[in-house]
């Protein structure tokens, strides 16, 4: 009997067992795996990295993105070679990437990005705290900064001085991170901090409290000829400038956007699924990243020179209407 009593409990809890996982593994909603992807930012404190953490904590429920630090320029270059699903960077190196132009001429075209969306305005803004600067052409014998190593403002920034007649010779441009350079004009190290930039701008707001300056002016002419002649700018007016810091009006200069960007392989109802994340969220990103607050969600979706959206993407803009 005991024999008996020992089979009839395994087999009881077998059954038990059994019963459990059918409950649990029957195919259900439950039993969904939510989609994983990697998405590549910026270096952690700058917005471009924020816009990334924030998006995946909102969309977490729909996709887990892993959040990684990049570059404008690696950025392009990993998600067109497949090593990342999604990636911020900006419209010069998209649209220039794309065509095999500038910084990609011997690198070959990045065929496979493609857009999501566009997100926000980086203006060339060149800002000094020495009042008597007033015009780009007044800054031979000048040291500056124009951002990080291999940014996207270097190449723009020596092409507004050409403009001037001014060559490299005639200036010395060190290679400063933003914080790094701003606290260098401050200290007086540099002249001017000449590069692209979101606005409002926490660190041109510190300079304009703490030391005061100006934006020196680059000039419409400037401003038009290198929005025509570099892929993937924009002419735009600045209208309102950090306080403290004074702006000759109307200011114009060019600006760039940061675009989000796919592989042109990855699945439509994934990138639909960022896409649909990112616009309904959109009122909450933009109370977490103030450069996203200034920016219609009317222009998530904007020409940036030609570079094709994904299919997710205008599957997503159709049902909301902001497809041309």
């Amino acid at each position: 009997m005991k024999k008996i009593g020992k089979v009839s409990l395994v087999v009881f809890l077998i059954a038990l067992l059994a019963l459990a996982g059918c409950s649990q593994g029957n195919g259900g909603k439950d039993d969904e795996k939510v989609p994983t992807a990697r998405i590549l930012t910026g270096p952690p404190g700058l917005t471009v990295h924020t816009v990334g953490s924030t998006l995946s904590e909102y969309i977490k429920d729909s996709l887990v993105l892993t959040v990684e630090p990049g570059s404008t320029n690696g950025n392009a270059m990993s998600v067109n070679n497949k090593e990342a699903e999604f990636g911020i960077s900006m419209t010069t190196a998209v649209v220039n990437g794309f065509n095999g132009k500038e910084f990609y001429a011997d690198k070959g075209k990045l065929e496979n990005i493609r857009v999501i969306a566009t997100l926000w305005h980086h203006y060339i803004l060149p800002v000094t705290t020495n009042k008597d600067l007033k015009h780009i052409d007044q800054l031979k014998g000048a040291k500056l900064t124009a951002g990080p190593p291999g940014g996207d403002s270097e190449p723009l920034v020596k092409k507004y001085l050409s403009y001037t007649g001014l060559t490299e010779d005639d200036y010395t441009i060190i290679p400063f991170g933003f914080q790094e350079g701003a606290e260098a004009l401050k200290n007086r190290q540099i002249d001017l901090l000449f590069s692209g930039a979101p606005f409002p701008n926490p660190l041109q707001e510190d300079i304009g409290k703490t030391q005061g300056g100006r934006y020196i002016n680059v000039g419409k002419e400037n401003a038009e000829r290198l929005a025509k002649e570099y892929d993937g700018l924009y002419l735009v007016e600045f209208k309102e400038g950090a306080q403290g810091l004074e702006l000759d009006k109307p200011y114009y200069t060019v600006s760039y956007k940061a675009v989000l960007i796919t592989h042109v392989d990855v699945p439509e109802e994934t990138v639909y699924t960022i896409t649909k994340g990112l616009y309904d969220n959109y009122t909450r990103m933009g109370d977490a990243v103030g450069n996203m607050r200034t920016f219609p969600i009317e222009e998530l979706m904007t020409d940036v020179g030609g570079v094709p959206y994904h299919d997710g993407a205008l599957k997503f803009y159709n049902e909301v209407g902001l497809a041309e």
